[in-house]
């Protein structure tokens, strides 16, 4: 008798339609300007100021796509050490890996750590400011690149990585390891501390991942709090788009002003090494 109440219970519900449209109010999505400013030593003063778009709002991915998307006629300079650089609404390319602004000076970025930098941005038509501070970090070389055979599968060899830390200070890293080329998808890309070192020598290891002639392209760049929180919060932005169970995640910018920005102004010191790797 049970096993009947319950089958019919299931079919009663079955025959509903337990399915209701719902629509839901979304306010209205207002643009911010997004500012990307990496001060990467011995390469020019650039910039990249774009707007962000909504999540529903139609991209239009034509031949004016980016000429929408770039935000031109900015009053844009860099002061540091009683010297202002002026960044010109020029574009410029660097190749490899692909990078792209549009505000670019004539003067090089010094390498010298400590130095604060000011950035002043001033948008056309009275749209507001933006303002940003950064120090430049010092360099943290890569001590030694070793390439280890599988003892159990010899085709097969993983890479190694060591880098010399600072126990006196907290710092913090990013590491990117590419195969083949920098502009592939990075087979490690991803940030740390050194929160949990014991000792001063730190590795950054791989599985046995490589054969004999893989060309890998192993990067450890030394950032600030500040970049280490905003990478953190776009990979959580991305994660909540993709998912609709998850929260809503902010970007946590150290760019600031009337304008309303997003983005990120940071010094960008890092040391690549190439290894081919070799029986």
């Amino acid at each position: 008798m049970k096993n009947i109440l319950f089958f019919s219970t299931i079919l009663f519900l079955a025959a509903c339609n337990l399915t209701k449209d719902v629509e839901i109010e979304l306010p209205a999505y207002e643009s911010q300007p997004v500012v990307e400013c990496y001060l990467e030593p011995g390469k020019p003063f650039r910039l990249l100021l774009t707007r962000s778009y909504g999540f529903f709002d139609p991209l239009g991915l034509d031949s004016s796509f980016i000429q929408k998307t770039l935000w031109q006629d900015a009053q844009v300079t860099i002061s540091y050490n009683g010297i202002t650089e002026i960044l010109p609404n020029t574009p410029s390319i660097e190749p490899s890996p692909l990078k792209l602004y549009n505000y670019t000076g004539s003067s090089i970025v010094p390498a010298t750590p400590g130095v604060e930098y000011v950035l002043n941005i001033t948008l056309p038509d009275n749209r507001g400011v933006i303002t940003g501070r950064t120090t430049m970090l010092h360099l943290v070389p890569i001590d030694s690149i070793v390439v280890q055979w599988n003892p159990n599968r010899d085709s097969l060899a993983r890479a190694l990585m060591y880098v010399t830390d600072d126990l006196a200070t907290t710092n913090f890293y990013r590491r990117m390891l590419n195969v083949g080329s920098l502009d592939s998808v990075p087979d490690q890309d991803f940030l740390t501390s050194d929160r949990f070192s014991t000792t001063a020598l730190v590795a950054f290891g791989t599985g046995y991942d490589f054969k004999d002639g893989d060309v890998i392209y192993n990067s450890i760049f030394h950032i600030d709090k500040a970049y280490y929180d905003y990478v953190e919060s776009v990979q959580l932005a991305v994660f909540g788009n993709l998912n609709p169970f998850a929260q809503p995640s902010s970007i946590k910018s150290n760019v600031s002003g009337s304008a309303n920005p997003l983005g990120i102004f940071t010094s960008l010191v890092y040391e690549r090494d190439t290894t081919v790797v070799k029986k």
